[in-house]
């Protein structure tokens, strides 16, 4: 989608208006490191922090030196909360308390069913629903009981946005017909009715069977929020003992991804900052119950093992990772398997089983529950120390020589597939010698099958790190062009200079160099709306280049010659200089093309004088015979 003309001016003042280091700081624990602040990238599984946001100099954006990701306020919200521009534009403006310049709209919006926007209009509209439902006086009787029992309080519904599904299949339904048969007289935020019902469908709220139908009845409806407290989904618990299954959920969609999605990240991912420490829980009313005790920290999986997704998520908010699970059989499966997933995460895991085997909602609603959950949690075991526990408890249980052999070295061979290479060096010797201890194996042997080990199977996911300073080009012109460039996007404020021709007049740069003098071409992308700023006086930060690029590959270049040129020079004054040899070295190439792809000349007195010109014009005969060659 293309800006419009409103739009860019509202782009403006709301980039001029983000504080973007707050804006990522509600998603990301920001450290400042310098000038910039760094964090864990939440656009890929990150170990080491290789995301930072720089907002010194007057610009603002984010770069990660691993994977690549940049951008602007409203790239973040576009790519991380998965917003389309305008509705990132709005989101920020009201952040902001900005009016943005009305739009005006002749017809009802036909837009994608499935997207986002239409998936999120859909599910605001069930969510008031639902809500309706549970306040209704005869409709809400049963869900109100369910969840009394369950000693959830008004303020608890509220907080959580709590609804009921009615039993009757039409209730929904029915509601979405008469939100349809207004669209027409609904202005601005008009869409087509058809596609308003098919969202509906697409979100799992709606059936067909022959005519639409409620896709939940006679429900308890928790809504599903991501982290910005936008309703993606529903949980759905049956009301009446005979339904099955005991719990649905909304099918994956757009917006929702059940591997990724924590219940209640948007209320307790403050708490999760604040104290560094998250809690996992099981089901959402052990959420429920402990933010009604004021333990706010807490999330829950939906119904799903732990995922490498949420260890993405919780990862770049905490220090610690509290998995509170049942002390059965299938809870400690689900213990090691989120060990697994957490193993070579830059967080400490802890394992906690409640006291009698009582989940946290069970535990908290009784006499003294609070500080026996507390306590529980304060005992937690590390993880490591549940790790080592197993190993130990599988060498007594194989006590031969070559039994335990092979249990050591099925354990390291584990330890390797689970990322050991990728912990620091620290973390990784504490691993090593609680192995050693316990099997009765020397350290120096341990390293010997690891190394073999790790040789053999590389750690999982292993991200690779990109050099931020390593910029490519197609070749040694492009090179040019790309310093050239990594200076300007660094120190706009040096593009004032003027430099002098060889006839002794000063041109300013607009005049020195073109966009059609680049011949790479993103050299040439990015150069082009600078040179248009410069052309007009208009004063330009690296943010605004970043604004104008809507290639995500042109935002990373543009990022990356940014961190070029400011680690090149400190001081403006050097800069300059830098530039203006970057320009005057760009410009005798240009010459040199010119020179070479010129008709030859006929005569012995016009081939020396070209000669003479060609040697004028820079040290670099070779760039000469390749461009000749290309002409050819």
């Amino acid at each position: 989608m293309i800006p419009s003309r409103s739009d860019s001016s509202d782009r403006d003042r709301v980039l001029e208006l983000t504080d973007l280091v707050s804006l990522v700081g509600e998603s990301v624990v920001l450290r400042p490191k310098g000038r910039e602040h760094m964090g864990l990238c939440p656009f890929h599984e990150d170990r080491r922090p290789s995301f930072s946001v720089v907002t010194h100099k007057g610009n603002a954006f984010y770069n990660c030196f691993a994977c690549g990701a940049s951008g602007n306020a409203i790239d973040f919200m576009v790519n991380y909360h998965r917003m389309d521009f305008l509705e990132a534009l709005r989101f920020l403006a009201q952040r902001a308390g900005i009016q943005l310049q009305a739009r005006g709209s002749d017809s009802p919006r036909a837009a994608d069913p499935q997207s986002p926007a239409s998936l999120r209009r859909a599910n605001d509209a069930a969510l008031r629903f639902f809500g309706r439902t549970l306040s209704d006086s005869t409709l809400g009787t049963a869900a109100r009981k369910a969840l009394a029992d369950r000693g959830i309080s008004a303020d608890m519904i509220e907080r959580f946005g709590l609804g009921a599904a009615p039993a009757a299949g039409d209730g929904l339904a029915n509601y979405v017909e008469k939100l349809a048969s207004h669209q027409s007289q609904s202005g601005e935020d008009a869409v087509d009715p058809a596609v308003m019902r098919a969202s509906f469908e697409a979100a799992g709220l709606l059936r067909r069977r022959g005519s639409l139908v409620d896709g939940f009845r006679n429900r308890v409806m928790f809504p599903i929020a991501d982290e910005l407290g936008r309703c993606i989904a529903f949980g759905a618990r049956s009301i009446d003992p005979e339904d099955e299954p005991k719990y649905l959920n909304s099918p994956e969609s757009a917006l929702f991804h059940k591997s990724k999605s924590l219940y209640g990240i948007h209320l307790a991912k403050r708490a999760i900052i604040h104290s560094r420490t998250a809690i996992i829980t099981e089901g959402y009313t052990d959420v429920i119950a402990c933010h009604r005790a004021g333990i706010e920290n807490v999330v829950a999986t939906l119904g799903t093992a732990l995922t490498r997704d949420h260890a993405r998520v919780l990862q770049r908010l905490c220090d610690t990772i509290v998995l509170l699970f049942d002390g059965d059989s299938a809870g400690q499966r689900a213990a090691d398997r989120a060990l697994e997933i957490f193993f070579a995460a830059p967080v400490d895991l802890k394992i906690c089983t409640l006291p009698d085997q009582l989940d946290p909602d069970e535990l908290l609603r009784q006499p003294g529950g609070r500080e026996r959950f507390d306590q529980a949690i304060e005992q937690s075991q590390d993880a490591l120390t549940h790790l080592v526990g197993n190993f130990r408890q599988e060498l007594d249980a194989r006590p031969g020589l070559s039994a335990r052999q092979k249990t050591v070295e099925a354990m390291l061979a584990k330890l390797v597939s689970l990322g050991l290479g990728t912990l620091d060096g620290i973390r990784r010797r504490f691993v090593i010698d609680s192995i050693a201890a316990t099997s009765g194996v020397p350290v120096a042997e341990i390293e010997s099958v690891l190394n073999a080990s790790r040789r053999a199977a590389p750690p999982r996911d292993a991200v690779a790190t990109i050099e931020p300073i390593e910029i490519p080009a197609a070749n040694a012109r492009g090179s040019a062009e790309r310093d050239f460039l990594s200076i300007l996007i660094a120190w706009p404020s040096t593009s004032d200079i003027r430099i002098s021709h060889e006839e002794g007049d000063a041109a300013p740069l607009s005049e020195f160099i073109v966009p059609s003098s680049l011949e790479d071409v993103a050299a040439r992308t990015l150069y082009t709306p600078i040179f248009h700023w410069l052309e007009d006086g208009k004063k330009f930060a690296v943010q605004d280049l970043l604004a104008e690029l809507s290639d995500p590959a042109m935002k990373t270049l543009a990022t990356d010659l940014y961190m070029l040129g400011t680690r090149r020079f400190e001081r403006e004054t050097d800069a300059r200089i830098g530039l203006i040899t970057a320009a005057r070295a760009l410009d005798r190439l240009n010459r040199r093309l010119h020179l070479a792809s010129a008709p030859t000349a006929t005569t012995p007195e016009e081939l020396a004088q070209r000669l003479g010109l060609i040697r004028a014009a820079g040290p670099r005969p070779s760039a000469i015979a390749r461009t000749a060659r290309s002409a050819s």
